[in-house]
Parts: structure tokens; sequence; C-alpha cells
């Protein structure tokens, strides 16, 4: 639906919330490389006790897919974040106070592209930590009978809880983005930026 810009500040794109920005490099600069090499850690543990871990040939399988997920979502993350910058940005990378209309448009489609760029990384980056919490239960539950064998179903029961929990709050995070596309298109409630389209003249 198009929308008469009244003056040039409609122009620029905002993100909502306004520190969307700065979580997503959080979770996927800083988050992403530490659960990285977390995931690569365990699976050279599942490597080197496999015969003390219950199914390992699938664990290793799940924790791998962690791992390219994570790294997946840096990349993606890095890809999208070219395309987001503010309008001080604009002010100090052209030299103006003002900067020009042209430059506005450019920028409101820019950030609109990088925020749908920026939110896959942030679904892959979210599927990657499912599976390595998913891994994590996995590599708990004991084979056999042992004096930690109690502890480590009690602790598998608890990893794995909270992985369906995490698992839950994903799809509800998701599932109006995702599931129903439909919605997205009519509620602009739904968009991480303000998105301002200028009618053809």
């Amino acid at each position: 639906m198009s929308t008469e810009v009244k003056s040039d500040d409609e122009l620029v794109a905002r993100p909502t919330p306004l520190g969307i920005v700065r979580a997503s490099e959080t979770a996927l600069f800083i988050a992403a490389p530490l659960l990285t090499a977390g995931s690569l850690s365990l699976i050279g543990v599942v490597c080197a006790d496999a015969d003390k871990i219950r199914l390992a040939g699938p664990t290793l399988l799940l924790l791998v897919t962690a791992v390219i997920l994570l790294l997946l979502s840096i990349q993606l993350g890095f890809h999208a974040r070219q395309w987001i910058y503010s309008y001080e940005d604009l002010q100090n990378w052209t030299g103006l106070s003002k900067p020009r209309k042209d430059d506005l448009e450019i920028q409101r489609r820019e950030c609109v592209s990088g925020e749908e760029k920026l939110e896959r990384a942030g679904m892959v980056y979210n599927a990657g930590t499912v599976l390595l919490a998913f891994g994590v239960a996995m590599v708990l539950v004991p084979r056999g009978t042992g004096d930690l064998a109690v502890w480590r179903w009690a602790a598998t029961i608890l990893v794995a809880v909270a992985s369906i929990a995490q698992v839950i709050w994903t799809l509800r995070l998701y599932d109006r983005r995702v599931f129903l596309p439909s919605r997205r298109e009519h509620t602009g409630d739904k968009r991480n930026l303000k998105k301002v389209e200028v009618k053809n003249v």
C-alpha cells in the first residue's frame, strides 16, 4: 500500500525496535562463534568417547549440523549488515548535512533488503542453537549404569525440556513471519523496519 511522503524524514528506514541491529550483531558475531567453538569441542568429545555415548552417530550428525548452521548464520549476518546503515552514516559518507532524496530512497530500499537478510540469518542462528541444545541432551544420555547414570538422566531431561521450550519460543517468534506469510504482507507492525513507499508521480 503506497503512502504519500510529506517530508524527507519519512523516507528514512528506522529499526523497530531501535536496538534490533545491535542485538543481532551480539547474537551473530559474538554468541554464534562462541557456540560454534563449543560445538566443535563437543564433537571432539563424541569422537573420542563414542563407546561411552548412547547413539553416538546421530549425536555427531546433530552437532555437525548445528556447527554448519551457526557458521552459516555468521556469514548471512555479515552479508545482511552491509545493507543496514543510518541517516547519520549517510551524512558522514556524503558530506551533506541533509542527504539528497535519491540517497534517502536508496537507504530505505537497502535497509529493507538488509532487514530481510538479517531475519534469515536470525532464523538460521536459532535453528543452530536448537540443534546444539538437543545435541548436548543426547551427549548426556548415559550408556549403561554407573555412578553418574541417574544424574546424567536428570541432566538429560533438564536440557531436553529447555530445548523443547526453545523450539516453542522460536516457532512462536517466527509463526506469523514464516508460516503465515500472507499476514505479513498486510500487517505493518510485524515488520522490524519502518517501510514507506513513495507514490509514483
